[in-house]
């Protein structure tokens, strides 16, 4: 994989990463309430829990890097992998 794939493959999982810390902060707020003042708010509290760790299942699963498929870790601009070293940044920078 060249340089530039890989560039491109982490920044389209990068933005990934902010839509879905969006829609679950959306879905937790909104969701939540709704859920809660229609059924009850333990139904509430249990939406903003499956929703919360769904977001955080699917964080966990898709940071990744593109060589060696282990986890990016907590950095949000990575350029160098923390496992294998590979190179994460745009190429020329």
């Amino acid at each position: 994989m060249s340089p530039e794939e890989m560039w491109q493959l982490v920044e389209r999982r990068r933005r990934r990463f902010i839509g879905t810390l969006i829609t679950a902060a959306v879905l937790m707020f909104v969701g939540a309430s709704a859920i809660g003042q229609i059924f009850g708010d333990r139904y509430g509290m249990i939406t903003l829990l499956v929703v919360l760790i769904g977001a955080l299942l699917f964080i966990w699963r898709d940071w990744r890097c593109p060589a060696c498929q282990k986890g990016l870790g907590v950095e949000f601009r990575p350029r160098v992998c923390p496992n294998c070293g590979a190179r994460l940044a745009p190429p020329g920078s």
